[in-house]
């Protein structure tokens, strides 16, 4: 499938979307919930998806922000070029307050998380709330 399979809810009579407009879709709802914890990585992010994204997020447990926050973690993905439908690389960094074990398992879970949802644009939903379960 040269184009994707096209957002799901799209009428018969509309064309699917392309890989990189699906992409171009989601890194914008990225950007509007995480804000300052979202960064695009590439070169030239500027505009309308060149080439596949490479993001960074900061993630802390849900319903923590500011000082009281002592856990969080930078999520790097790095999409192929037919994402959505092929999974992403996933790395953690910058791992504040988890263990290495802690990491490793959230690390797993993300794994399954972007496996479940091959497909479709994922947003990187629930994302806090596996933070949380795993915090040390």
């Amino acid at each position: 499938m040269a184009g994707g399979r096209g957002a799901p809810g799209r009428g018969r009579d509309e064309p699917p979307e392309s890989y990189p407009q699906r992409q171009d879709h989601e890194l914008q709802a990225l950007e509007a919930i995480y804000g300052a914890d979202f960064q695009d990585l590439r070169p030239d992010a500027c505009g309308p998806v060149k080439e596949p994204p490479e993001i960074n997020l900061v993630l802390y447990p849900q319903g923590l922000t500011g000082e009281e926050v002592y856990v969080k973690v930078d999520l790097r993905v790095k999409c192929p070029p037919t994402y959505p439908d092929v999974v992403p690389e996933i790395e953690l960094k910058n791992a504040k307050g988890l263990s290495n074990e802690s990491v490793n398992l959230l690390k797993s879970r993300l794994e399954e998380l972007a496996k479940k949802h091959c497909g479709e644009q994922q947003g990187w939903r629930g994302l806090t709330p596996t933070l949380k379960e795993v915090q040390v």
